[in-house]
């Protein structure tokens, strides 16, 4: 049997479970992806018009111990519903104005996210690239922020000062984890330079604009390519089954806030913000009353948000893991 039909089999075929579809947002609900330089004053002035509200913020994240101890990746609910709703908050004039939080709109449901590319992504192809980092200068083995780079792309290639390229490197082919067959390559985006002088027909310097990780000598280039830095969740809009294929870091087993690949994509109507549930795969045991083999049917073990979308893959940002992700694990499309 295929492994699109197996895969739809096992979710539609008499294995009854829970869908975990992303529940509808209930008095505002949603949720933030705390941003370098993040403070909960700043967020509650975004989300709530006015920062003074940063209190109540802290009151709904009872994991934080320290409001001034806030650190990036953090993931805050902002869901402005509360016991007491008409209890006056903030005396903005005292006697005058009272804030309540009835009169607080409520926010998007919007999942924000900042790592700006460096999530990666499997390319069906090993994403052609332009030219490579040649050399520092000063000679360095690992190059960072404000470091002077030299490439072999120059006039011949069109190039000009001021361009703009994204630095990467492409690992070995992914392998299916079911079928062994090949998927693409897993692409490592770490960062950006700029052109900063185009010294011949074949060579030019840069500067590192933006590095999210190390930057090495042989590192690929190709002129600049956007990355996405918030989605807005929405509801999929056909049902889409398929399994998680890799991880970012090469990690079998991993947990909250860490990114892994699907195995579905644009072919099958994926857009950034849908999210997933995650499932084990279903398995077989003997029933020693009966003496014949059981099945147990998936059960969910967390959710993921899409960030990028390729033809066939996409990346997901792990939100939520009642228990470890693991490559092999179904995930099902919330509509």
């Amino acid at each position: 049997m295929p492994f699109r039909l197996l895969i739809a089999a096992i979710f539609i075929g008499g294995m009854a479970f829970a869908q975990g579809n992303l529940p509808e947002p209930k008095g505002g609900e949603a949720i933030y992806v705390v941003r370098p330089g993040d403070t909960l004053w700043d967020i509650s002035k975004r989300f709530y018009g006015n920062p003074l509200l940063w209190p109540r913020l802290w009151e709904l994240n009872t994991f934080i111990d320290n409001p001034n101890l806030i650190s990036p990746g953090q993931v805050l609910s902002l869901k402005p519903k509360f016991e007491q709703p008409g209890i006056p908050v903030v005396k903005i004039n005292p006697g005058v104005e009272v804030e309540q939080l009835k009169d607080i709109g409520a926010p998007p449901p919007v999942y924000y996210y900042s790592m700006g590319g460096s999530e990666g992504f499997i390319s069906p192809d090993e994403w052609e690239h332009m030219g490579t980092i040649l050399s520092s200068e000063p000679t360095k083995i690992l190059l960072a922020d404000g470091d002077i780079v030299y490439t072999n792309v120059g006039r011949s290639d069109g190039v000009q000062s001021g361009d703009l390229f994204t630095v990467f490197r492409t690992s070995k082919p992914v392998l299916h984890p079911f079928t062994g067959g090949r998927i693409g390559y897993k692409v490592a985006v770490f960062g950006e330079i700029e052109i900063v002088d185009v010294l011949g027909e074949k060579m030019s310097t840069a500067k590192i604009t933006n590095s999210i990780r190390e930057i090495t000598r042989g590192a690929r280039i190709r002129p600049h390519e956007p990355f996405v830095n918030e989605v807005t969740i929405k509801k999929g809009t056909e049902t889409a089954n398929g399994m998680v294929v890799d991880s970012l870091n090469d990690i079998v087993v991993v947990g909250q806030e860490n990114i892994v690949y699907i195995d579905v994509g644009k072919e099958h109507s994926i857009v950034p913000g849908n999210t997933f549930s995650i499932y084990t795969l279903p398995r077989s045991v003997r029933d020693p009353d009966s003496r014949k083999d059981v099945t147990i049917p998936p059960s969910r073990k967390g959710k993921l948000v899409v960030l990028n979308v390729e033809q066939n893959t996409s990346t997901g940002l792990i939100i939520d893991s009642a228990r470890p992700i693991e490559i092999g694990d179904l995930v099902s499309l919330d509509f």
